[in-house]
């Protein structure tokens, strides 16, 4: 039996992104939600969560790959 580091799983994580509108972009695996993405000032806003209205705010990016990556990165609750 091999063990694997669950931060080896979550770097590995497949993830695809869908404009939601103009300035919101969702970012998920092909089993749930990861958050959303929103274009703010400038920079990319990530938010975790299903909801994007609801959503907690992760950080603030210079590029919209940026914020994609620390969602995907992101530690999930279990």
């Amino acid at each position: 039996m091999s063990t694997v580091s669950i931060e080896t799983i979550r770097r590995n994580a497949q993830v695809s992104t869908r404009s939601v509108s103009g300035d919101l972009v969702q970012v998920s695996t092909p089993d749930r939600v990861l958050g959303h993405i929103r274009l703010e000032s400038g920079s990319y806003v990530a938010l975790k969560g299903a909801n994007p209205h609801w959503g907690d705010e992760v950080g603030r990016y210079a590029t919209q790959g940026m914020a994609v990556e620390a969602l995907r990165q992101r530690k999930r609750s279990v």
